[in-house]
């Protein structure tokens, strides 16, 4: 799962590195997420790529023990905020890797 996606980039090289996986990318910009998904449906590799929005602030709770890879690249905004003030550790938990 990729926090705050932007464009996708992410999400869609990796779908299409690890076919047999679920990449999941999440932001609140739905404009950006739908060039992104319609990326992902005329890319050969990589139908295994979701793009949900939402607060990537609100879902970290969610995903508590359900995910098995979590990235967040140059957060920015209340993401940024919300890992600055106490959440990076929960996040760290989240991505499996404390």
């Amino acid at each position: 799962m990729d926090l705050g996606t932007g464009d996708g980039s992410a999400v869609l090289r990796l779908a299409k590195s690890s076919p047999r996986t679920l990449v999941i990318g999440v932001d609140t910009n739905a404009a950006g997420l739908v060039d992104a998904s319609r990326r992902a449906t005329r890319k050969r590799g990589a139908d295994n790529a979701l793009f949900l929005v939402a607060d990537a602030t609100d879902a970290l709770h969610a995903l508590c023990g359900r995910v098995d890879l979590l990235t967040i690249t140059l957060p920015w905004g209340s993401l940024l905020r919300r890992l600055l003030e106490g959440e990076r550790e929960f996040a760290l938990a989240v991505a499996g890797a404390l």
